[in-house]
This record gives structure tokens, sequence and C-alpha cells, in this order.
């Protein structure tokens, strides 16, 4: 196996694999091509959104389905490979990433990676970021780009990451916030804090000595992990 094809050092820290795994490209600014191919090599189920992937020849591998409204796509279905599952759902009221978590929790996965969320509409990224709450108990969820990994911890969901010293990362509030945080193995520790975007920021901490341990009390956040000094 070459180093290409090994797990992505942050996000196996973040969300390492223990059952059916389903990689999702959405159609944002794609992901560099060693970490699409890092996370597929982890894939069971791999799922690109209406127009993303193409040309699909260009891939590490096929996706094993194109999900969405197809609107983007349109006349370009006839471009998707002979044996490649074409699943149209034209409802609104989700957008084709999370038809494509749908489909891949009918498939039988309960964690997914999530790339390709970001890009130039704002709007897009922003309710993207929402997804890891919006799928909780459903799908354990990481969002993973060039420049970061996000993973949503919950009350009652103690976790330990042993990321390497100097590492950033920020806490961001989920709807509803969340009280009684406590993060230690940290420049900047927290105790009892809370993190619903009135108190204060939680952005750009540093791992001092690992293991990272974070705790919550009540309602959820965003951990957003950068890749510089944990990324190979």
């Amino acid at each position: 196996m070459t180093s290409d094809a090994a797990p992505p050092a942050l996000d196996g820290i973040l969300l390492p694999k223990r059952g059916r795994r389903a990689v999702v490209l959405a159609d944002g600014e794609p992901p560099p091509p060693r970490l699409l191919a890092a996370h597929l090599a982890l894939a069971d189920l791999f799922l690109c959104t209406d127009a993303a992937g193409r040309p699909y020849a260009a891939l590490p591998r096929l996706p094993d389905a194109i999900v969405g409204d197809l609107d983007t796509l349109g006349a370009g279905v006839s471009e998707v490979p002979p044996g490649v599952t074409v699943a149209r759902d034209a409802r609104q009221d989700t957008t084709d990433a999370e038809k494509a978590l749908a489909f891949a929790l009918d498939d039988g996965c309960r964690e997914a990676v999530l790339l390709g969320a970001g890009g130039g509409l704002l709007d897009h990224a922003l309710h993207n970021a929402l997804l890891p709450e919006r799928w909780a108990g459903r799908l354990r969820l990481l969002l993973a780009d060039a420049g970061t990994a996000a993973l949503r911890v919950g009350a009652g969901e103690p976790c330990a990451w042993d990321l390497p010293r100097g590492t950033t990362f920020s806490l961001l509030p989920l709807p509803g916030g969340a009280r009684g945080v406590a993060c230690d193995g940290v420049r900047y520790p927290l105790r009892d804090a809370a993190v619903d975007g009135r108190g204060p920021a939680t952005v750009s901490n540093e791992v001092a000595a690992g293991p990272v341990r974070l705790t919550v009390g009540a309602g959820s956040l965003l951990l957003v992990v950068r890749r510089d000094a944990a990324a190979p």
C-alpha cells in the first residue's frame, strides 16, 4: 500500500473506523487528491453528490452511486459509467449532501466522511457545518478538507485524542451551544466553560501535551482541528 492510501493521520485520530463507513464527495471545492484517496482506502461505500467527482475516470475509484436532485449534473448523467447507481431525489427540503447521507444510512453505514463541503458559497458551507448536529445519533460524521477536520462532540461523550504538540484547534458552538465544557492538555485549558457564541472566543487554542481531553456537560459543539502539525 502506498503512503497516499494510508489513513489520514488527523482524520484517523478524530474518527477511527469502527464499522461500515461512507465517504461522500460533495460538489464544493474538491479535496486534495491525496486526502480523497486516503479516505477511500477505508470506505465501504463511495457516494458523489450531483455533479461532484467528474471526470469519474480521474477518481481513485469509481463511486458506488451518484446521489442528488441532479439539477447541476443535467445531461452529464450520460457520462456516469456503467454499474454506478444513479439515485435521483428531486425533493428540495434537503441538500444533496443530506440526500447522500440518507442513502448511506439506508445502506447500513453508521459513520461517514464528508469531503468537498466548503467552497465559495458561504450559505452552503455554513449549512454543511451543521450537518454533524443534524445527523447526530444516526451517523458519526467527520467534515474534512485541505486545511481542517471537524467533528461533533455532544454531552456525555468524554473524548481524548493524541494530537501532536502545537496542533491548533477551535471549539465552535452548534445550535443551542454547549455548557460545562472542560478541555485539558492544551495551552488554554477550559473549566466548566460555555461555548455558546456569547462568551469568550474559543478559537485557535493549541495542544500543549497530549492527550487532549474534552468533555461537554450539556449541548454540543464542533471541534475543528487544523492540519498544520497533524496531517501527512
